[in-house]
């Protein structure tokens, strides 16, 4: 088999393409390249690109020149150039004909194409254009392009149950992620924190099929903005205050029990993961030193006892009205502490009694929206933040999105 013949399989390329030549060149930086050039049989009749219409014996018209960045090959930079046949159809007039090997208007090979974007999920893109000596802009485009291509694909019917979490993107800068609760994947990312956010990710929703109406259960913090929106747009949905959100106030609240306490007691210096952490992730060091500040009556220890209840009740609670009872005894407890802090941890669970206690009825938990959370803070170490939201948004749908990409890179 002679190498024409070899790259034409090896690129399976059917009649009437063909590899017509295969040489190696000095690229700009003196390295060596390969560059594969691609032609067809004089004569050849081409079907008529235009959508719907049946006429496949159109002549060709003219060609023109192109060239595709393809896989490496080996070490070697590989390159594809080919004339592209414009063909003239009675009806359409000239229309270019489509490539088999590259999508319409751009500069890469699909094959390409998908490696790319099948390595974007594991490194920062900048990273990856270092590596194939390209600019990243070139390969943001297409990056996006597929994912906004399998995003249109997904389908939301049938969800009924988000949870809706924000996340900073640079600085004060905010964006709000929902997630699918029970199918545990990022299906909306969205610019702000405010009510407006719900209704952004309502219209997208339901261009994906989904029915508002039919979204039963709602998890998210104690956010105003976000319990406006959902008050507004998802009408029919059940709020529930995640549980991680109501322990992470009460850390808070101890914390500030501490530092105030710390101003006037040495026992208390570099004791606060002491308090904050649940004992199973205390060193045996750790736990004997806790226990003995414990025994001083320390304004921080019953402070961290108040805690560790409201822990215990979401852990422990076996029904709705169990947990009402218990959780009604804590908020008494912590009005009683003249703990200031622990007054108001009380006050807020008080505001937001129901949409606590929804969580014994459902237990849902934005437990995947911390996790993916985590993924997004990772992404943008990586990365050293990005230039645009686009493009943020387009790396969390990437790495944590359950996006069928094999449908739009096939």
């Amino acid at each position: 088999m002679d190498t024409s013949r070899l790259f034409t399989a090896a690129l399976q390329l059917r009649e009437p393409w063909r590899v017509e030549s295969v040489d190696f060149r000095d690229g700009d930086d003196g390295r060596q390249e390969l560059h594969i050039g691609i032609g067809f049989e004089a004569g050849s009749r081409f079907r008529c690109p235009e959508p719907g219409c049946r006429r496949d014996e159109c002549p060709v018209h003219d060609t023109r020149g192109r060239v595709w960045r393809h896989l490496n090959f080996f070490q070697y930079k590989a390159f594809i150039h080919a004339g592209v046949p414009r063909v003239t159809c009675p009806e359409h007039g000239v229309r270019t004909v489509p490539v088999p090997w590259a999508r319409p208007g751009s500069g890469f090979t699909l094959l390409f194409e998908a490696w790319a974007v099948e390595m974007a999920r594991h490194l920062p893109v900048s990273t990856l254009a270092e590596q194939v000596d390209e600019t990243d802009t070139r390969l943001w485009r297409f990056i996006a392009h597929y994912v906004d291509e399998a995003r249109g694909l997904e389908d939301y019917t049938g969800v009924e149950a988000i949870g809706i979490d924000e996340t900073s993107r640079k600085g004060h800068n905010y964006i709000t992620v929902v997630a699918d609760l029970v199918e545990h994947d990022v299906i909306n990312v969205t610019a702000g924190k405010d009510s407006s956010t719900v209704k952004r990710f309502v219209d997208d929703f339901t261009a994906h099929n989904g029915v508002p109406g039919y979204v039963r259960l709602v998890t998210c913090d104690m956010s105003l903005g976000f319990r406006k929106g959902i008050r507004e747009y998802l009408p029919n949905a059940e709020r529930i205050v995640d549980k991680f959100h109501v322990v992470k106030h009460a850390n808070e609240a101890v914390d500030k029990v501490r530092k105030a306490e710390g101003r006037s007691n040495g026992l208390l210096k570099r004791t606060k993961y002491l308090w904050l952490r649940n004992e199973s992730g205390l060193s045996e060091l750790q736990l004997e030193t806790k226990r003995a500040l414990m025994k001083q009556r320390l304004k921080t220890g019953r402070a961290c006892q108040m805690r560790e209840t409201l822990q215990d009740i979401y852990e422990t609670s076996r029904t709705p009205g169990e947990a009402w009872s218990r959780l009604h005894r804590l908020c008494s407890w912590m009005m009683h502490s003249r703990l200031e802090p622990m007054k108001d941890l009380a006050r807020m669970i008080r505001r937001h009694w129901n949409e606590i206690l929804a969580y014994f009825t459902h237990p849902y938990t934005n437990a995947v929206l911390e996790g993916v959370n985590s993924v997004i803070q990772n992404v943008k170490r990586r990365a050293r933040g990005f230039r645009n939201m686009d493009y943020f948004a387009t790396m969390i749908y990437l790495t944590c999105g359950k996006l069928d990409l094999k449908a739009v890179t096939a």
